[in-house]
């Protein structure tokens, strides 16, 4: 079995298999990446543990944002004779299933399903399929599972689960009514990508921020209607963009805020909504999450808490949090990528022993536009 993981210094010295070990530095924190050899496993599907699991093969995998926390923790905290798979999308093949498993065949394609707050079984916990999606093999109740149709690529399936499920979930949430202004902040992400693009086929006025124009095109070619450039150092940007305030004043404000960084955007963002409107701010993640990894301290800019809340109330804005989405919102996302409605944004593909070049990508690229995959193909 092949494991694409992050690993101790000394790692290769204790390992029986010829691997693959390479040095690289993300956020200035040394790392070690490779493509580790171990045993296939082995699945008794008629073991009391197994019953209602399934075996499956991964074809392809990627990373996000969330991953890059336990890397940098693995490469600071993690013994040096060890090796840690990471990754939380994948597609995978069904390979052998549990003795009462009905709703899955051998041979099926499947992606994670995340769904939160309910994972729909008693007793299994609700989220993420798996932080270790590198595994070529790995088992998983069939509730974390669903089948995927054959008009989804490989590529856009390994990039798929996580931000599929949570940019559905964020739309259905705020109820968007036709004729909005919409703000995306963070354009470049994956989250927002895949929120630009499911917000291709409603009737809305879409604008997004970023900290530079470099993408403007792109972004104009999946439905942003302007680019507006921002600096995070800013405490305002409603006085400190011109683009910003040129365009607030045009349209009034915004109706809708997405952003998937809340300590980086929420105190620059809150004075943008159409006043005493009742405008609605969904957020779905934070930006440090690995500062006490890297030694740099997180600074944050903007309006302080208390103004925040002031401005909230004053002008009723309605504060959403969301933390990824139902089974339903990532069935319905599965079937408009199906059907030519929901493209995955897939920057580049990386294969064999292309570990640190997968990983250079992923998270030191400055021109990465979507998601980067690897596969085992």
């Amino acid at each position: 079995m092949k494991n694409v993981s992050i690993c101790g210094s000394k790692l290769q010295h204790s390992m029986p298999f010829p691997n693959i070990i390479q040095a690289m530095q993300i956020e200035g924190v040394n790392v070690f990446c490779g493509l580790i050899h171990t045993e296939d496993p082995e699945f008794d599907g008629n073991a009391p543990e197994n019953i209602w699991k399934i075996l499956v093969k991964k074809r392809a995998f990627s990373c996000n944002y969330r991953d890059k926390n336990l890397i940098l923790k693995t490469a600071v905290n993690a013994p040096e004779d060890r090796f840690y798979t990471v990754g939380s999308d994948f597609v995978g093949q069904v390979v052998a299933l549990g003795a009462e498993v009905t709703e899955f065949q051998v041979g099926d394609r499947v992606i994670g399903n995340n769904s939160y707050p309910d994972s729909g079984v008693v007793g299994l916990l609700p989220g993420v399929s798996t932080n270790s999606a590198s595994k070529e093999y790995q088992s998983f109740h069939q509730a974390k599972l669903l089948k995927i149709p054959r008009e989804m690529s490989d590529e856009s399936a390994a990039a798929f689960g996580i931000g599929g499920q949570t940019a559905y979930s964020m739309i259905r949430k705020l109820e968007i009514k036709p004729g909005a202004n919409i703000l995306v902040t963070a354009a470049k992400s994956n989250t927002s990508l895949f929120v630009i693009n499911a917000l291709k086929h409603h009737n809305v006025n879409l604008y997004a921020t970023s900290t530079s124009l470099r993408f403007e095109q792109e972004l104009k070619d999946i439905g942003v209607k302007q680019l507006i450039q921002v600096n995070h150092e800013d405490n305002d940007w409603l006085t400190t963009s011109k683009d910003m305030g040129q365009v607030y004043h045009e349209i009034g404000g915004f109706n809708y805020i997405i952003d998937p960084f809340f300590d980086l955007h929420i105190g620059k963002v809150i004075s943008l909504f159409v006043p005493r409107a009742g405008g609605k701010y969904i957020t779905c993640g934070l930006y440090d999450q690995y500062s006490e990894f890297t030694g740099k301290d997180f600074q944050y800019h903007g309006l302080p808490f208390n103004q925040i809340l002031a401005t909230m109330m004053l002008n009723n804005i309605h504060l959403i949090g969301n933390c990824l989405g139902t089974t339903e919102d990532l069935q319905q996302a599965i079937q408009d990528c199906a059907n030519g409605q929901f493209p995955v944004v897939v920057d580049s593909l990386f294969k064999g022993d292309q570990i640190r070049e997968f990983f250079e990508r992923t998270y030191n690229a400055k021109d990465r536009f979507g998601k980067v995959i690897y596969s085992y193909n």
